[in-house]
């Protein structure tokens, strides 16, 4: 008899994936559902694995976990695990794999170079621009839409993993000056100046892109006392997690000037309550300073496909 698997992850565009999955298990595909619908099929079925998306519309919690204690082993497609209460996993002997660490993970370049596209996008004001042309705009509003030259602006990046490394290397293609904090990483790149801290690191730059994990060292580690200590008129951008930002504190110093503009693809509580009352949301929605997009730099098909072959073969490795 085949193991069950239920699968909250889209596999939609990927036939050859699905194929298989659908041969080496009995497979139950929830993409797109929510809790409820979740937790019925949770109630109803033996499964042993779960491979759920990255970017579900609840959190994976405990309490979902007991509602099928045959589950051994839950795999997410992603480096993040802040959709998954890991301690509650650990207490049940649930196994849970991620790409984190993996060899896979270093072979995905999407959020890498989403990170630099917002980077861009904020800096040129590209989606106001395109907004303003579907308003009937030419260039007579030239004056709305000027930005600045990458060419020798100074970009500060905090934390230097798989993406801020990716993204040092983009923009220096474009002759930006680099620097980097990470106290757990060793920089040997004579390109990029690696600072002992980061009160060393940010008076100088002019673009501040955050590209840590989410623990309990990095939550809300940007805050006020952070952007205070920025340049006049610095650009921001967090493609990491939502909270690892103090958002009050990001709108604050949004509205006093002292940051020219963000980029995130990120906001706190994103799997939890009314998006389209999330204080970002309201705030972007009001100014034309700060750029939302909804938590996409992971998503193009090169990425995911590697992602999900990636998750499906720890959970077929595991249970077999």
């Amino acid at each position: 008899m085949k193991k069950k698997l239920l699968i909250s992850a889209p596999f939609d565009f990927l036939p050859e994936t699905k194929e298989s999955l659908d041969k080496e298990f009995e497979c139950s595909y929830l993409y797109l559902s929510g809790k409820q619908e979740t937790e019925i099929l949770l109630k109803e079925n033996n499964y042993e694995g779960w491979l759920v998306s990255p970017c579900p519309t609840y959190q994976i919690t405990g309490e979902m976990m007991d509602l099928c204690p045959s589950i051994k082993i839950i795999a997410s497609p992603s480096t993040g695990t802040n959709h998954i209460d890991l301690d509650d996993a650990e207490k049940r002997g649930i196994k849970i794999y991620s790409l984190k660490g993996t060899e896979v993970v270093n072979t995905i370049k999407a959020s890498s170079e989403f990170t630099f596209n917002l980077m861009l996008s904020t800096i040129r004001k590209t989606p106001y621009a395109f907004q303003g042309v579907l308003n009937g705009e030419w260039r007579e509003s030239e004056e709305k839409y000027r930005g600045r030259e990458l060419d020798g602006l100074t970009l500060g990046i905090i934390g230097f993993g798989r993406i801020g490394s990716n993204l040092a290397k983009y923009s220096k293609a474009f002759n930006m000056n680099i620097l980097a904090y990470d106290p757990y990483v060793k920089i040997s790149n004579p390109d990029i100046q690696q600072c002992d801290s980061l009160d060393d690191m940010l008076p100088e730059p002019d673009v501040v892109a955050v590209c840590v994990h989410l623990n309990e060292e990095t939550k809300g580690m940007i805050n006020a006392s952070i952007f205070q200590q920025m340049k006049e008129g610095v650009y921001f951008i967090n493609t990491s997690r939502g909270d690892v930002v103090n958002e009050h504190d990001l709108i604050a110093y949004l509205k006093n000037g002292k940051i020219l503009a963000a980029g995130v693809d990120v906001i706190s509580d994103e799997f939890i309550g009314n998006i389209n009352k999330h204080t970002l949301i309201q705030y972007a929605r009001k100014n034309n300073n700060l750029i939302i997009t909804p938590h996409i730099a992971g998503l193009t098909f090169d990425s995911e496909r590697k992602a999900q072959t990636a998750a499906y073969g720890a959970i077929k490795h595991f249970l077999n």
